[in-house]
């Protein structure tokens, strides 16, 4: 087996660039003796990006690093359009994290959005040898959780979501000029008039599905099926569109994937990762995406309302800890109205993401593609095949009607 080195992921990724970050973790001038590459992720974890953890020996310490790197294959690199994403996160670690943690700094806040993000030590954005050098939540004995994950891990999630949107609301206030030139720099990458010949077809798809199995639960004169009829052909990808490019009266710095495997968990806190898709947007996006994804606990209305709940909570704690109150800056008939409003982009969202975990699982690293004739970029359907939704994954696409 061929050892992947530091330049397999990067030119720029250099000794000295993991020299420098393993004096920094240890707080050491210790110097590195060796340098091991593995991959982080299992086959078919990443679709955007190549994530592999990096294992350095010192002559006294010793500590892992979690590096992201761009996808080798440079027809799949231009189909998924990895560039745009990665530089994405990017712009979040070295950009959007730094103002996040000054204004909550500045507020005299005891809490910290660093303990809920990876530490950040490296960056390169030049189009060819991307790559993000970040902390190994391993090392805070952070867990990933599951696409089934349990009340306390849900929880711990709309936690960590609440915090983050409570700091954006707070640098928002506070700190307004440096919060608008943050929303220049993150225009909505995935849901745009560019991507919908790429992405229809596929998300169509992955409709078709869903329909089998309602047809399964409901019969075609329910209200049930007659609303998931209305949304899904009345030009879904633009109603999609439409929700995120809205006029916001309460616009938030939103993580974009809130789903819970994009958290990792330890006893007594949640972490985020993954940003590719960090996008300006009501918070309620975020959350209601977030709670429909963890169908196993979401199965009637009751408990979707109470995960909104709990997550308000939070929301109120975090905000009250930076001299804000929830009363005069964000109400929870606020929250609800704007679920009302813009919670339909969880719906949608989930329209796609439950047939994409049922299906065959792309691997970005190991699998060999070829260019289509005639095509600049590859059908997304081609990549991301979608089978029939197995049982286990239903009941996940039922709870939704509840």
């Amino acid at each position: 087996m061929i050892q992947t080195t530091l330049s397999d992921i990067s030119q720029c990724l250099t000794d000295s660039v993991i020299d420098k970050a393993f004096k920094q973790k240890t707080s050491s001038q210790d110097s590195v003796k060796i340098i091991e590459v593995t991959r982080a992720a299992p086959a078919g974890e990443g679709l955007l990006s190549a994530v592999y953890r990096i294992h350095v020996t010192g002559h006294q310490h010793s500590a892992t690093f979690i590096v992201k790197g761009l996808v080798n294959n440079l027809i799949l690199r231009d189909t998924l359009q990895c560039t745009k994403y990665f530089a994405r996160e990017g712009i979040f670690f070295t950009d959007i994290l730094p103002a996040l943690i000054e204004v909550q700094k500045s507020s005299g806040a005891k809490e910290c959005i660093q303990d809920y993000t990876p530490k950040h030590y490296s960056t390169c954005l030049d189009g060819k040898n991307d790559y993000i050098l970040i902390e190994d939540l391993s090392e805070r004995d952070c867990v990933s959780v599951s696409e089934y994950p349990t009340e306390s891990e849900r929880n711990k999630v709309l936690k960590a979501l609440a915090h983050l949107h409570a700091v954006s609301i707070a640098l928002r206030i506070k700190k307004p000029e440096v919060f608008q030139e943050i929303v220049k720099k993150i225009p909505e990458l995935y849901y745009s008039e560019g991507n919908r010949d790429w992405y229809s077809p596929y998300q169509m798809n992955a409709v078709d599905l869903d329909r089998e199995v309602l047809r399964e639960y409901f019969e075609p004169s329910s209200i049930y099926y007659k609303k998931f009829d209305e949304i899904v052909t009345n030009d879904l990808y633009g109603t999609v569109i439409a929700t995120l490019a809205s006029s916001v009266e309460n616009p938030v710095l939103c993580h974009g994937d809130a789903w819970c495997p994009n958290f990792l968990c330890s006893k007594d806190k949640a972490v985020a990762i993954d940003f590719q898709l960090f996008r300006c947007a009501s918070l309620a996006t975020d959350l209601t995406y977030l709670i429909m994804m963890c169908s196993n606990l979401c199965k009637e209305k009751q408990d979707f309302l109470d995960a909104v709940q709990i997550y308000y909570n939070d929301l109120v704690y975090f905000l009250r800890d930076m001299g804000l109150e929830a009363s005069e800056v964000y109400t929870r008939a606020t929250l609800d109205e704007e679920i009302k409003k813009y919670g339909r982009f969880g719906f949608m969202a989930c329209l796609t993401s439950i047939p994409l975990m049922a299906g065959e699982r792309f691997d970005v690293v190991t699998s060999v593609v070829e260019k289509v004739p005639g095509k600049e970029r590859l059908p997304l359907e081609n990549l991301w095949k979608l089978a029939p939704i197995k049982d286990e994954h239903k009941i996940r696409v039922n709870n939704r009607y509840n």
